[in-house]
């Protein structure tokens, strides 16, 4: 999508040449969209979204212009933030992008502000994915994605040390002992989110999947305290031994995105934590590293091996996409929304975009194919309104506190916690 602060557009001459007849014609070119509306009319559909650049968009708008020539895109980028009050001001945009967070707080008045998209069929789509943005029996948003948690592995690094890649918590430790050993700083990750999200998986992935554990939690329950007590020991297992380093970590960009990924090209970093929204900007950060252009090197990503048998594995829809309840051209917007949902297309917006894709039976991209292989899960779980923004705010905060030394156990740091999940 062509940007102007706003953006867009006209489709190219071929494909108004090729493409401005009947539909049925269109339908058995492309094989799982038939267009409802009228093909020919000019219509500028208004989106608003989160990113400066968002090339995926841009692919799924052209593929929808193959259908409708006529339409164009603007494309304004907005923070979540200040969604609500743009919309305000803005009554007419037509599509509008949305995150889990700002839909299911307990506050939450977004909701109220998306159409209805029931009439959308969503069966290409990975149902539990869906429940999120699924709010008082309603389909409020299509998501455009997954995100995952996990860390970015210099896979040669790791061959050029004589390591494997750790599958669980004993693996791990030895890794990086070896790590240790010849000098490295095994993990870095911003200081705000480094404790989080090493230990996100394994904390979130059983209070989706063990019912006692999170009745017990949401009772603050001696049962659940003492179940977190060992995440807190890991951690103090990973600073004492020097495996992380606070210092270090407090130098890295606390959005974690360009200067981080930029810190892992310079080679010297073994596990970077991160998530599949960090993992989507590095492909195309590799030529702007110097140091990876004269030394590149081969990656991955993967689940923390926090388990005995293997990766607790925690999912969450991404961001999704809705159609404004005060939409200037309602019946287009949700036209839209009707492509995009289609196996083809959301298949389209994840791969682009660079994250995983909340298409069923897609193959994942090379570099998530360690985080989709069952082998490597002990536990999987995907959020369908057990974890709350609350809850993840809250988890966030426990441990960093809990690395700046407010708490003076783990037990009362797991009490910390507790409180937030009652």
């Amino acid at each position: 999508m062509k940007k102007r602060g706003m953006c867009r557009l006209l489709a190219g001459l071929l494909a108004v040449l090729l493409l401005s007849g009947a539909a049925g014609k269109q339908e058995t070119a492309e094989g799982d969209f038939s267009p409802r509306l009228n093909t020919r009319t000019s219509v500028q559909l208004e989106i608003v979204g989160f990113f400066g650049n968002f090339e995926a968009l841009d692919q799924v708008t052209d593929d929808f212009n193959a259908y409708y020539p006529n339409l164009t895109f603007s494309y304004e980028q907005v923070g979540g933030k200040d969604l609500e009050t743009y919309l305000a001001l803005n009554p007419g945009v037509d599509v509008m992008m949305v995150s889990t967070e700002f839909m299911n707080a307990g506050n939450a008045t977004l909701p109220a502000r998306c159409r209805d998209l029931t009439e959308v069929d969503v069966s290409d789509i990975d149902p539990q994915m869906l429940e999120l943005y699924r709010i008082d029996g309603a389909q409020k948003a299509v998501p455009m994605a997954q995100k995952v948690t996990g860390m970015a592995v210099n896979t040669t690094l790791l061959e050029k040390e004589g390591l494997s890649m750790p599958t669980d918590t004993q693996e791990f430790l030895s890794v990086l002992a070896a790590l240790k050993e010849k000098g490295y700083t095994p993990i870095q990750g911003p200081a705000e989110k480094v404790y989080a999200e090493l230990t996100l998986d394994s904390l979130f992935a059983a209070l989706c999947t063990d019912a006692a554990f999170l009745e017990a939690a949401q009772k603050n329950e001696q049962s659940a305290a003492d179940r977190l007590v060992p995440i807190f020991q890991f951690l103090d297992t990973l600073r004492d031994n020097g495996y992380t380093d606070d210092g270090l970590n407090a130098t890295l960009p606390k959005d974690n995105y360009d200067g981080a990924i930029l810190h892992f090209f310079e080679g010297k970093t073994p596990f970077w934590i991160c998530d599949s929204e960090k993992v989507s900007g590095m492909k195309k950060r590799e030529s702007k590293s110097e140091a990876f252009q004269a030394s590149p090197f081969a990656y991955s990503f993967v689940y923390v091996p926090f388990g005995e048998a293997g990766s607790y594995v925690y999912q969450e829809p991404w961001f999704g996409f809705a159609v404004n309840r005060d939409a200037a051209n309602p019946e287009y917007a949700m036209e839209f929304l009707r492509f995009l949902a289609t196996g083809r297309e959301i298949d389209t917006m994840g791969k682009v975009k660079g994250v995983p894709s909340v298409a069923l039976g897609t193959d994942p991209a090379e570099i998530y194919r360690n985080v989709e292989s069952p082998e490597a899960m002990e536990c999987r779980a995907v959020n369908t309104g057990v974890i709350t923004p609350e809850i993840t705010a809250r988890w966030y905060a426990v441990t960093r506190d809990y690395a700046d030394g407010k708490y003076d156990s783990p037990e009362s740091a797991a009490r910390g916690f507790l409180s937030a999940v009652e």
